[in-house]
């Protein structure tokens, strides 16, 4: 059975500056850290995990190597994929993983595994909030879609491609959507779709696909559709997600919270 765990939106800056003046990104994702080994244990063999953008808030080197100090503790392999606040050079030069990449170029790879294919998609618009799947990034995934026609696919961005009612993250939200959809519906592939941005767990269906956002590390937005909804993050314990193929995708929330005493019936 493969598994991958997603994290996303960890905003790390080098301490001992604080993301808005509240939040030490670096000591929560420590923590975060802390937790994720604490619960691997609980569920069997991990292939690896995957880093859904907004992994620094500045895009800088320094930054991307203290993330590389923190995840490398849990000793899995760990894919990643830029976010609005990430810098595609910067990553180039500070993953591995990357080193095929030209500075600039936008970040998109499969990665195999033996029941799913990991897609990562690049949607950064540089120096801007909101993403978009450019012609080239669509035509990457039409090319990674036709390649194993018959094996599921796991599609992984930074962006939301669907609009999730908090309306300061929707006016940042995903271009090209529409046709990323038209893609799922042509391919005979299973797919399950990734991605973070939104700070909260959101699940929607795209076209024949489950689309679902995960928590973030960093902070949380409340959920609030309301036109005058205030604009802003709680300090509440994010989390985490578990992908994994089980005659089917299925996918769980983990909370960053410390776990409980468990009590017998």
């Amino acid at each position: 059975m493969t598994r991958i765990i997603q994290i996303t939106d960890i905003h790390l800056t080098v301490p001992p500056h604080k993301v808005s003046g509240q939040l030490n990104t670096y000591a929560l994702f420590e923590q975060a850290i802390d937790k994720i080994e604490q619960d691997l244990p609980l569920f069997g063999d991990v292939d690896a995990i995957i880093a859904t953008g907004d992994i620094t808030d500045y895009g800088d080197v320094e930054s991307y190597e203290l993330f590389k100090t923190q995840i490398e503790r849990l000793n899995l392999p760990y894919l990643v994929i830029p976010g609005n606040h990430d810098s595609r050079e910067s990553m180039n030069a500070s993953f591995p993983q990357l080193a095929g990449f030209a500075p600039h170029d936008e970040i998109n790879w499969v990665h195999e595994f033996s029941d799913f294919d990991v897609i990562g998609l690049d949607t950064v618009i540089p120096q801007q909030g909101g993403g978009a799947l450019s012609p080239s990034t669509l035509q990457f995934l039409e090319r990674a879609l036709a390649a194993n026609q018959n094996k599921p696919a796991l599609i992984a961005l930074h962006h939301p491609p669907f609009a999730s009612g908090i309306r300061f993250m929707d006016s940042i939200g995903l271009k090209g959507a529409d046709a990323m959809t038209d893609l799922l519906n042509q391919t005979s592939r299973e797919v399950r779709v990734i991605c973070g941005h939104l700070h909260n767990s959101i699940v929607c269906s795209m076209g024949n696909a489950t689309v679902l956002s995960s928590p973030a590390v960093a902070s949380s937005f409340i959920t609030d559709h309301r036109p005058d909804a205030p604009v802003g993050f709680t300090q509440k314990p994010g989390g985490y997600m578990l992908h994994e193929w089980q005659n089917g995708f299925r996918s769980s929330y983990l909370s960053l919270s410390p776990n409980g005493e468990l009590y017998p019936f």
